[in-house]
C-alpha cells in the first residue's frame, strides 16, 4: 500500500481487479475508471476512509468537490500540456490531454510521391455511410438521391442481425438490387469500441456470420459486396494504458471475422493519427495484412496540405502492401469545445499530476490550491475555443467539391489510391 503521512482528511485512491459493474455503481467518491486488456475495471476516486490494502492510495487536502475532472496521463515529463473538452453540469469533461507535438512535422512539400505507375484499382470511387436502418427500408430513395449529387460508388450500411440471422433480409435484397441496378457497391458496416472485449468479439463473428450466410443465400444481384469494420478501440476506457495490448485484440478481432467469414471482402477504419510508421500500429497492421482487403482513413481535416500529407502515410503502406486505401472526409457538423492550456509551476496550481502506483493521474481542480508532497503542479495560461472547422467541411461545404477533383489527382498518383468517402452526408435525411 502506497500511503503517505500528511494528517490529510481525504484518500486518493486507485483500486484494481474490480468487477466490470463498479463502473456503473458510481459511489460519491468516483472521479474515473479504465478498464484493463484481461477486462477488469480499475477505480479512481477520491474518499473520507482509507479505501483498504487492496488499493494504491494517498492522502490529500482537497476533497472530491474541489474535482472538475480526473484522467490518466501518458506523459510524465511534459512542461506543458493541454486539456479539450466541455463544461457541463459543473464538471470539465475531457475527450482528450494534448502533449505537445515533436518540434518538426512535415509538409506536403517534403512528402515524396511514389513514380506515376498504370493504376491498378480502376478508376477512384466515391463513398459514404448511411448509418439508419431506416434509411435503406423505408427511405431509400433519399441515399440514391445523394448518390445522384455526389456521384458515390458504394455505401456503407447498417445491417441489424437478430440471433444470428439478418433482420430484414427480404427488405436487404430489394434493396441492393436497386442499388446495384444504380452502380452503386452495398457494404455493411459494423462499428463499436467493445468489439475489442470478450463479449463484444462474439457478437461481432456472429453478426458477421450472418451476412455471410445472407449473401450465400442470395443470387449476385442481391448481395453485399464486403464488411467494413469501424470498430475505434482507442475509445475503450484504458486503451491509452496499454494501446501495444488493446490493439493485438483489435487484430485478434478482425482476423477472427475473417476467418468466421473468408468469402467477405473487410475493409477498416482507422484514425488519422494511426501512423503506420509507429511501431504499435505497424504491428498491428502486419497482422491484420492477411485478413483484410482495404483500409479507409478518417483523413478528417479541412487543410489541403494536412490532408495530402496524412494519406501519403498511408497509400505507402497499402501500396507496399497491395491493399486499396480509401481517404476519408467529415462533413457533419462540430459540437465547440474548449481547449484549456497548462504550463508546469511550482507550489501552486489548478492541474495536478501524481503517481499512484505505476499509473500517473491527472486531476483538474476549480480553483488553483498549494500542491501537496508528491504532486507536480500545473497551472492554466490561457485557453481558446475550438470549432471544428479544421476537422469538418460542414461550414466550408462549397469547398469540398473543387477539393476533390483536386485531392483525386494528386492521390491518384498512388496504385493503391481507391477513392474518397464522404462522412456526414446522411445528416439530416431522417429528420
Amino acid at each position: 500500500m502506497l500511503t503517505q503521512s500528511q494528517a490529510y482528511a481525504n484518500w486518493l485512491s486507485l483500486c484494481h481487479q474490480q468487477p466490470a459493474a463498479s463502473s456503473m455503481q458510481k459511489n460519491d467518491g468516483y472521479l474515473a475508471h479504465y478498464l484493463a486488456p484481461d477486462e477488469s475495471i480499475s477505480i479512481l476516486q477520491l474518499t473520507k476512509q482509507s479505501a483498504g490494502t487492496l488499493c494504491k492510495q494517498v492522502e490529500l487536502s482537497i476533497n472530491v468537490q474541489d474535482v472538475l475532472w480526473a484522467g490518466f496521463a501518458t506523459n510524465t515529463d511534459a512542461a506543458t500540456l493541454a486539456l479539450q473538452g466541455v463544461m457541463r453540469n459543473e464538471h470539465f469533461l475531457v475527450g482528450e490531454v494534448i502533449y505537445p507535438e515533436p518540434p518538426q512535422t512535415p509538409n506536403v512539400e517534403r512528402v515524396k510521391k511514389p513514380p506515376r505507375t498504370a493504376r491498378t484499382t480502376g478508376s477512384p470511387t466515391k463513398s459514404a455511410w448511411f448509418w439508419s436502418p431506416g434509411l435503406w427500408m423505408d427511405s431509400p430513395e433519399k441515399i440514391f438521391n445523394v448518390k445522384s449529387k455526389v456521384g458515390l460508388n458504394r455505401i456503407y450500411i447498417t445491417v441489424p442481425t437478430n440471433n444470428g440471422e439478418v433482420s430484414h433480409p427480404t427488405e436487404l435484397r430489394q434493396f441492393i438490387q436497386k442499388a446495384h441496378a444504380q452502380h452503386l457497391q452495398v457494404w455493411a458496416v459494423l462499428g463499436d469500441p467493445r468489439a475489442v472485449t470478450y463479449e463484444g468479439v462474439a457478437k461481432f463473428i456472429t453478426a458477421s456470420a450472418a451476412y455471410a450466410a445472407f449473401n450465400e443465400e442470395s443470387i449476385q444481384a442481391e448481395k453485399l459486396e464486403g464488411l467494413q469494420l469501424d470498430i475505434e478501440p482507442y475509445l475503450i476506457p484504458g486503451y491509452s494504458q496499454d494501446p501495444a495490448v488493446w490493439l493485438s485484440k483489435y487484430a485478434y478481432v478482425v482476423n477472427n471475422i475473417h476467418y468466421a467469414v473468408p468469402d467477405l471482402p473487410i475493409d477498416i477504419v482507422l484514425p488519422f493519427w494511426f501512423d503506420p510508421a509507429t511501431p504499435v500500429v505497424a504491428t498491428m497492421l502486419d497482422d491484420v495484412a492477411d485478413s483484410i482487403s482495404r483500409i479507409t482513413v478518417m483523413d478528417y481535416r479541412t487543410n489541403p496540405e494536412q490532408i495530402r500529407v496524412i494519406a501519403a502515410k498511408f497509400l505507402d503502406w497499402g501500396a507496399h502492401h497491395q491493399k486499396t486505401v480509401d481517404i476519408a472526409l467529415e462533413t457533419l457538423p462540430m459540437a465547440q469545445e474548449e481547449r484549456r492550456h497548462y504550463q508546469r509551476a511550482a507550489g501552486t496550481g489548478e492541474l495536478w499530476q501524481l503517481n499512484l502506483g505505476d499509473k500517473s493521474v491527472l486531476l483538474l481542480l476549480k480553483t488553483p490550491h498549494p500542491s501537496d508532497a508528491g504532486v507536480t503542479s500545473y497551472h492554466f495560461t490561457h485557453s481558446r475555443l475550438i470549432d471544428g472547422t479544421d476537422i469538418s467541411f460542414y461550414t466550408k461545404i462549397d469547398s469540398l467539391k473543387p477539393l476533390i477533383n483536386k485531392l483525386e489527382a494528386d492521390l491518384s498518383v498512388w496504385p493503391s489510391y481507391s477513392g474518397l468517402a464522404i462522412h456526414g452526408l446522411d445528416y439530416g435525411l431522417m429528420k
